[in-house]
């Protein structure tokens, strides 16, 4: 068997995006560069994400997201247990802005570390599309 993630779209609009993911550990092993985000499946398309927000609840993982590209960039960890970075805290900064460089797709990957049977977790990431393509 395979781990079970599923998403929800909750908003994909002209500029803004929430999508909602929650993981099942099955005891098959680690989650590694999977695409959470695959930035092409919402219209309008973009490659130039920005997340304003990242609100989440892990039981007994934890999580790492990265930009995809030819060399995937770290976006931020994750932690194991109730999680809010909302736009109280990175809005006065303006978001957490894709830099990745060469390759860049647009596309949010994540990697878990610590996922087996029995543990799960919700994510819901709260982006802008900035560069429609």
């Amino acid at each position: 068997m395979a781990n079970s993630i599923t998403k929800q779209t909750i908003v994909d609009g002209s500029r803004k995006l929430v999508v909602k993911v929650h993981i099942e550990g099955d005891g098959s092993g680690e989650e590694t560069n999977l695409v959470l985000i695959d930035a092409s499946s919402y219209s309008p398309a973009s490659t130039d994400i920005k997340i304003i927000g990242i609100h989440s609840t892990f039981q007994g993982f934890t999580a790492d997201l990265a930009w995809d590209a030819t060399a995937n960039v770290p976006i931020i960890n994750i932690p194991d247990y109730e999680y809010n970075l909302n736009g109280d805290q990175i809005g006065y900064f303006g978001g957490l802005v894709n830099n990745a460089g060469t390759g860049k797709t647009g596309d949010i990957l994540i990697s878990t570390t610590g996922l087996g049977a029995a543990d799960h977790g919700t994510i819901i990431l709260e982006m802008t599309k900035r560069n429609n393509v």
